[in-house]
């Protein structure tokens, strides 16, 4: 078997990877760089990371991957090669009946099926009761088909059905095709189904197959939505025989918006159906632009600019799924099976093609597995491996600029015992002088970044609130252009979720964004000039300590904290929840999950009709209304720039708590110790040779933790 690029090799690397992550760590506990154990006195410091924080998020974490896309597209034979390498998930079910699937760990094959509760099936009968006649649209005349359906498979069961409701069921894999199968024993009354696979590299993965599209049950569409929102990657599965057809534009326009930008991969499978076919043959680059094409026509046609901008980078991937599989399989498998024999004689055939390592390359699933490697290394690296190892690395230098800083303090020391008395008396007053004007030019730091951070607020806040108002106008002719009376709330519901969709994860997400780059930016400018000016401040009344070194420790600790504050996060990865530190997006996101909710209307998804349509439609109006007029995005603003006094604070600590005054109470120690200078000049030299072999056994260590992070990296 072929396994350079599967998707389970890149997995167990991950997983690699996150070993080698806790080595480091524990590594940086054995030499003090950081705690074993999280406690108050580290919480002081948020670049202060611990073991049992690293370790915590790690066993935590999960990687997520979304697949999505219409039946009949090879998303099992697709799932069987990608995850399992195997011929293990049965052939799909209808669109209409398929259950939420999730692939995850397990010590061994079992299946746990979710069924309906007593409401939720009650609701599925309500709406199976219904008449087509009625609906008003292709959104709710497909919810109430899957319904019929369902209701009609469900006599299957017959009087034992209501044993089942609220309930969960374990089974055999073996058993699977009796809940997603389309002829399943239970597929009427299945809402989701958990796969527990004893694979090492499924450890802290899931794969969701959401296959439920305009869903009849609203919490199995709602789980579906939470999925895809929290998927690191979401796989958009086309047909290529007719890639990006009416159904795909649903699946489109319906979840692909939940998604967020920068998560999405197009994969366009059975792509060795026109590649070979007699008539009008297509190779690999015809068929993504043919689907470029009509991704970007569709985006145009329904006006949305959320799904634009999270496809308009999009490059969709060719594949034949079959093609991967057969690679994988035991060749014996291949022999004995009617269906993969045929299939490996008519690849063989088609291609020219005599190996698996060969079928495997003509497959493309490589460029997949790449594409999303790629996507969650993007994801994954910033989070779950650059923030720890930036912290650790960022501890060692703390500890090695801490040397640094007693081997300067105890060399001026040294020097002092060496002085006369009119030396030293000198030298007090030169040190003086340096207090005084270092702690003026402190305080100007703060009003320079005071001066920088107002005027960001003032125009952060317009920049946000004209976002916002421009929002709430086209939620307005959405309300008032596109809601007849006629139609009910649900047919606008698509357009007012795409467009509070697009303000809170497109416009604001970036605004918020620049504002922090702008703000980064001012407080690097001012901490420049604060420690040119420092600098030539030691140089002048202190020539014989060595100031350079101190500046530029100082200096590189300070860069550290200020690259590593995220002064408009939406929350710090390594913060606990329920932080109450919440970013602006999180206070505009309740709002807009509040009014898509319909906490600000009541029940309106049933049919207007003539005499209360207008009635409710000032009610809508004035719901957009009143979340304008609550959107303040200020004090989130002025509380985010608040981080910035920590900065004012280390720097004062720095130059005045762990410089100046150990010097001036050095003077005072030696003006006591007249008669012992001899004594304490030996005890100084000697720990001096200690901090000296001290500060050998850190760069050593710090090479040894960099190398460690190199292979992580």
């Amino acid at each position: 078997m072929v396994t350079e690029t599967n998707f389970s090799q890149y997995l167990n690397d991950l997983q690699e990877k996150k070993q080698q992550l806790l080595s480091l760590a524990v590594k940086a506990v054995e030499y003090g760089w950081i705690p074993k154990t999280k406690s108050a006195e580290t919480n002081k410091d948020n670049t202060v990371i611990s073991l049992e924080e690293i370790k915590d998020k790690l066993e935590k974490d999960t990687l997520t991957i979304g697949v999505i896309g219409q039946m009949k597209c090879g998303k099992s034979t697709f799932l069987n090669s990608f995850v399992f390498e195997d011929n293990v998930l049965p052939a799909a079910t209808t669109p209409m009946t398929a259950a939420l699937s999730v692939i995850t760990y397990g010590e061994k094959e079992r299946i746990v099926a979710e069924f309906y509760t007593a409401d939720e099936w009650a609701e599925q009968k309500q709406q199976a009761s219904r008449s087509l006649e009625d609906v008003a649209n292709s959104l709710e005349e497909s919810k109430v088909k899957a319904a019929k359906e369902l209701v009609e498979k469900s006599s299957k069961l017959g009087s034992s059905l209501n044993n089942y409701l609220g309930k969960t069921q374990e089974d055999s894999l073996d058993n699977l095709i009796e809940y997603v199968g389309a002829d399943g024993k239970y597929i009427s009354i299945t809402k989701s189904v958990t796969i527990y696979y004893p694979k090492e590299y499924l450890r802290g993965v899931e794969i969701v197959d959401t296959p439920g599209f305009n869903d009849p049950i609203v919490s199995r569409e709602e789980r579906t939505k939470e999925f895809l929102k929290k998927a690191d990657v979401v796989l958009m599965m086309l047909y290529a025989g007719r890639p990006f057809d009416a159904t795909d534009r649903d699946i489109i326009f319906k979840n692909v918006r939940q998604c967020g930008i920068g998560k999405v991969l197009v994969g366009i499978n059975k792509y060795d159906i026109p590649y070979c076919s007699e008539t009008n043959p297509e190779d690999e680059n015809q068929i993504k632009e043919y689907v470029k094409s009509e991704i970007c026509k569709a985006c145009r046609d329904c006006n949305d600019n959320t799904l634009v901008e999270i496809l308009s980078e999009v490059e969709p991937i060719p594949l034949s799924a079959e093609m991967a599989l057969l690679s994988e399989l035991p060749m014996t498998k291949i022999c004995e099976t009617e269906a993969f024999d045929f299939a490996w004689k008519r690849h063989c055939s088609n291609f020219g093609i005599g190996t698996q390592q060969e079928m495997r390359k003509w497959s493309h699933l490589d460029n997949l597995v790449n594409a999303v490697k790629e996507m969650v290394d993007k994801e994954k690296g910033r989070i779950l491996f650059a923030k720890p190892l930036n912290a650790i690395i960022a501890a060692g230098d703390k500890l090695k600029g801490v040397n640094e800083n007693e081997l300067s303090l105890l060399t001026s020391k040294i020097e002092l015992l060496k002085m006369l008395d009119d030396e030293i008396n000198e030298k007090e007053d030169n040190l003086n002088k340096a207090n005084r004007r270092i702690i003026k030019k402190i305080n100007s730091l703060g009003d320079d970044i005071d001066s920088e951070f107002d005027d960001l607020v003032r125009t952060g806040k317009w920049e946000l609130e004209d976002l916002a108002d421009m929002s709430y106008k086209r939620m307005i002719s959405i309300v008032e252009n596109k809601w007849s009376r006629c139609k009910s709330f649900d047919s606008i519901v698509p357009y007012l979720d795409g467009e509070l969709q697009n303000l809170v994860t497109r416009e604001l997400k970036r605004a918020t964004e620049n504002i922090a780059g702008k703000g980064k930016k001012k407080i690097n400018e001012c901490v420049d000039g604060f420690f040119d000016d420092a600098g030539e401040l030691l140089n002048r009344f202190l020539p014989d300590f060595n100031s350079r070194d101190f500046v530029k420790s100082i200096k590189k600790s300070i860069k550290v904290d200020i690259d590593n504050c995220d002064l408009f996060s939406m929350g710090d990865y390594w913060a606990d929840a329920g932080d109450e530190d919440s970013g602006i997006l999180d206070i505009c996101g309740e709002m807009v999950y509040e009014f898509m909710n319909g906490a600000m209307f009541g029940g309106l998804n049933v049919v207007m009709n003539v005499i209360n349509h207008d009635e409710i439609k000032s009610d809508v109006l004035n719901a957009i209304n009143k979340m304008k007029g609550q959107f303040d995005p200020e004090p989130y603003l002025q509380n985010a720039f608040k981080r910035k006094d920590q900065i004012i604070n280390d720097v004062k600590k720095k130059f005045i708590d762990e410089l100046i005054n150990p010097l001036q109470e050095q003077i005072e120690e030696i003006r006591t110790k007249k008669g012992k200078k001899e004594d304490e000049l030996k005890s100084s030299e000697a720990k001096k040779a200690d901090l000296e072999n001290r500060k050998k056994q850190i760069l050593s260590q710090v090479e040894e933790i960099s190398a460690m992070k190199a292979s992580i990296a």
